[in-house]
């Protein structure tokens, strides 16, 4: 009879990987305990996360040709097609796994039954001993498996019931054992693999950070954000625009309106026979002082007549610039300073006007220049976050392999009494 196919991947699995079972507990040298019959209680301690051990897995396992029947050419030196006739397992009552003994066994063979938990079983079996994922992690108690293993040999069989049931549970000790090393370097090397994925990842988001540094150079380079600097700079510029275009019409109208005053007071002077005859004055005068002070130096006149003479020259100059100021008056001349100095506020304001705007488009050509950056900063940042996450997952990943590592417990074969 064909038996179930999950029950023979297991078998396969377990039988590929089984180690050589040691012949006997005894030195080869040592005499045949010269027995027949020999039995004994056999206690199984497992994680049923990492091997999912029950009564159909131990009874297909100790009667494979790998297991039994290869421990029964070694000892008793007999085929091992014979094995299933020379021992039995039972199961021991009220234990945690179910034994079938071996005429169910034989019943049950090829029928394809379904038994309880065969569902689960079946589903850890198909991932072939795959490692548990974070669903399937939860430590569970480590379980007991008792079974009354009983062996029965011929009148035409080496007498060595006992060294065969020792070596028969050192066979199966050494392959649960070996199922067990190689399901836990499987967890080592994918504990390797989560510690090699978390320091690419962590170089990989460090090389990001440094290029986001290097771009943004601290300054915001938020897209929405650099627009509305930009279209805040452009209503910025153009206040001091319109001022300085203002101030200019008033510097130019103050400018005309100053240069007309001065005109007509020029000609008003030019016309006037008063400060015609005051500026003659002024002029005799000076060239009666220069003719003085040679008169002074030759001893002819005092100086006294010469200071008397400069006297006269200052009152015409004097004369003849209060009538500058009457006539220049009457035109508006009184107006000049006002208007120079209203010129000047507006020559300020206008120097004012123009180093904000430099200031402000220098402002404007920054935020537009950080604009073209803002693209390769967004999706460089985009990609930063999926390597922010990609590093949170790999170090989740690394530190629950570890973790299960840490949980995993080999399973224990042990006789607990014989005869």
């Amino acid at each position: 009879m064909e038996a179930p196919k999950h029950i023979v991947v297991l078998l396969v699995l377990i039988l590929l990987i089984s180690v050589p079972a040691q012949s006997a507990n005894k030195p080869a040298t040592a005499e045949l305990s010269n027995t027949l019959v020999a039995s004994c209680l056999v206690k199984i301690t497992f994680d049923p996360l990492v091997l999912p051990l029950d009564d159909i897995t131990i009874d297909y396992l100790l009667h494979s040709s790998s297991l039994g029947g290869r421990v029964a050419r070694e000892v008793l030196n007999i085929s091992p097609d014979q094995v299933s006739d020379i021992f039995k397992i039972e199961a021991l009552a009220g234990a945690a796994g179910r034994i079938l003994p071996q005429d169910r066994r034989r019943k049950t063979e090829g029928r394809g039954q379904k038994t309880e938990g065969r569902g689960q079983r079946q589903e850890l079996l198909s991932s072939d001993f795959g490692l548990l994922s974070s669903e399937q992690l939860s430590f569970a108690a480590e379980q007991t498996l008792l079974f009354w293993l009983s062996v029965k040999l011929g009148n035409d069989v080496k007498p060595a019931a006992e060294e065969f049931m020792d070596a028969l549970v050192d066979s199966l000790r050494s392959t649960l054992v070996k199922v067990f090393e190689n399901y836990k370097l499987r967890f080592n090397n994918q504990l390797q693999l989560a510690e090699q994925e978390a320091t690419s990842a962590e170089t990989d988001l460090r090389e990001k950070q440094k290029t986001l540094r290097e771009i943004s150079r601290s300054r915001v380079l938020d897209r929405d954000s650099i627009l509305a600097d930009i279209y805040r700079l452009r209503q910025d510029v153009q206040t001091p625009k319109m001022n300085q275009a203002s101030n200019q019409v008033i510097i130019d109208a103050t400018t005309k309106r100053i240069a007309d005053i001065q005109a007509r007071i020029k000609k008003q002077l030019e016309n006037d026979s008063i400060t015609i005859e005051l500026q003659s004055i002024v002029e005799m005068s000076g060239k009666l002082v220069i003719e003085a002070e040679k008169q002074v130096k030759a001893g002819t006149i005092s100086s006294l007549q010469l200071d008397e003479i400069k006297e006269k020259l200052a009152r015409a100059r004097i004369e003849i610039a209060r009538r500058r100021e009457q006539l220049s008056s009457s035109v508006g001349g009184n107006l000049i300073e006002s208007l120079n100095k209203e010129l000047a506020d507006r020559s300020i304001r206008a120097t004012q006007d123009e180093a904000s705007i430099q200031s402000l488009e220098q402002q404007l050509a920054e935020a537009e220049s950080l604009l073209a950056k803002a693209d390769d900063y967004e999706l460089l940042s985009l990609k930063a976050d999926i390597a922010k996450q990609n590093l949170q997952e790999s170090i989740l990943w690394r530190d629950r392999t570890s973790r299960q590592i840490r949980f995993l417990q080999s399973p224990m074969v042990s006789i607990l009494g014989g005869e």
